[in-house]
């Protein structure tokens, strides 16, 4: 069945981007010698970047869980909604959940996947002449993936978020349409467009502390006529310095295609040193520059991370 009157169902979106940000409050704070604390609030929303091939690659998110370092798992919200990624790009955000919760430190989030579709871009179309279809989740995303949580307060393992009374933080959880959704087969081959694979890989980042890396790409070789041959950045983080590990569902690197204008951007990033490397394929043929170190900072927005192909 088609997907272009799923929109309807679409709820609470803030900006272009899928990304998953967590706010976290307490219902009633913990009590001292001055008395009760005022309560954290935690806020989950989802973030994207761009994916040529598709006119809507949405996602129905199930339960959303946060994971206490010392606790049992808490319930955020048992209706994450559901969203076309295609609507959340270039820092747009979508709410999945918010809850007031007492202060605590959050190790990780989990996000049930309930189901993933897509409808094709025209002139593209399946080899069957369909130009939608519902997508296989895997069991894991079914039953939960598991999204570390990683903050800049000094810990020497880097895990966790500590909720702070009177303090809101937000998780930005990031669904990357390029690599969670998988063209298998091209238009170009004699077989076209076999279908697409469902590979979930999902990424986490607080807002108040990411930065993002931006530039330009110049076509010195070739100019990409198409959409889906412009240029896809991608900015890999050396994780030398963590101890917290990556979980199967669970990446920590980051993409972004540039616009129309070859300017790229890449947004919510931890802090931390990436290697950049900007690749396109341009009539069959690959190009690729890079890849670049680029040392980001908390909140800092790097400019000038330009590449040429």
């Amino acid at each position: 069945a088609t997907l272009m009157g799923v929109n309807p169902m679409f709820r609470r979106a803030f900006s272009p981007f899928l990304l998953v940000a967590l706010t976290a409050t307490a219902f009633t704070g913990c009590s001292d010698s001055t008395g009760p604390q005022e309560p954290a609030h935690f806020v989950v929303t989802l973030t994207d970047s761009p994916g040529a091939w598709f006119d809507s690659a949405v996602v129905e998110i199930g339960e959303v869980w946060a994971i206490q370092a010392n606790g049992p798992p808490i319930l955020l919200s048992d209706d994450g909604g559901t969203w076309n990624l295609l609507d959340l790009q270039n820092g747009v955000m979508a709410e999945l959940a918010s809850a007031d919760i007492e202060p605590t430190r959050l190790l990780q989030l989990r996000l049930h996947v309930v189901s993933a579709s897509v409808t094709l871009k025209a002139p593209y179309e399946f080899t069957d002449g369909t130009t939608s279809a519902d997508l296989f989740v895997p069991s894991g995303a079914q039953s939960g993936i598991k999204v570390n949580l990683r903050d800049d307060d000094g810990n020497e393992d880097g895990a966790g978020v500590d909720l702070v009374p009177g303090e809101t933080i937000l998780a930005v959880v990031d669904m990357d349409v390029e690599r969670n959704f998988v063209v298998n087969g091209s238009p170009d081959d004699p077989d076209g467009i076999k279908g697409v694979l469902f590979t979930p890989l999902l990424r986490a980042t607080l807002k108040d502390i990411a930065g993002s890396i931006s530039g330009t790409v110049s076509y010195t070789s070739a100019t990409p006529d198409l959409e889906e041959e412009r240029a896809r950045i991608e900015a890999v983080l050396d994780q030398a310095n963590s101890e917290v590990p990556v979980e199967e569902m669970e990446t920590l690197d980051a993409a972004a295609v540039a616009r129309e204008d070859s300017t790229y951007t890449i947004y919510f990033l931890s802090p931390g040193t990436y290697d950049v490397t900007a690749t396109a394929t341009i009539d069959a043929v690959e190009y690729s520059d890079g890849p670049t170190t680029v040392p980001v900072d908390v909140s800092e927005d790097v400019i000038g991370v330009d590449f040429s192909l």
